[in-house]
């Protein structure tokens, strides 16, 4: 299935309400390196945020290769586990002139071109990628801060 605006389920899930379910779930961030092939990071759900069912939000270190590859390119595509299904979105990424928090993490605003939902008939995914937090507090603290910042910067 595809479609051009994110569902309901994940508007809900990167509303910056960082819900505990998914504290440990990462987000594959995939951007097209120099060389022409993909590059993988991750994302958690502290570190984007969804603007409205067209538009993401997201911080990530300023001096990542994948930053570097979305400023030269801006395409990439996100994958995550939710709903008993893997969902991929498309998009087009740009920098932002802004930076969050003190890290000066780099602001990218992305425009959703498609998203396509793999479910098979004969099996339902139950998990994607996850990760521990070695302290949980500390980053929960820094995520809440960064998703206050993205929140409170101006659209466009």
């Amino acid at each position: 299935m595809s479609d051009t605006f994110l569902p309901e389920t994940l508007l809900t899930l990167l509303d910056g309400s960082l819900p505990d379910s998914h504290l440990h779930q990462a987000i594959r961030l995939s951007s097209v390196g120099g060389n022409g092939w993909p590059y993988a990071a991750q994302l958690s759900v502290g570190e984007i945020i969804a603007l409205s069912p067209r538009l993401l939000r997201f911080a990530i270190w300023p001096g990542s290769t994948t930053t570097a590859n979305l400023i030269r390119d801006g395409k990439m595509t996100l994958a995550l586990v939710e709903d008993g299904a893997v969902i991929e979105i498309q998009a087009l990424a740009q920098r932002r002139d802004e930076t969050v928090t003190d890290l000066q993490l780099t602001v990218f605003d992305a425009a959703v071109q498609q998203v396509v939902i793999h479910r098979a008939p004969y099996a339902t995914v139950t998990s994607g990628v996850t990760f521990s937090l070695k302290n949980e507090a500390a980053a929960v603290a820094r995520w809440r801060q960064q998703i206050a910042q993205l929140k409170a910067l101006p659209v466009g």
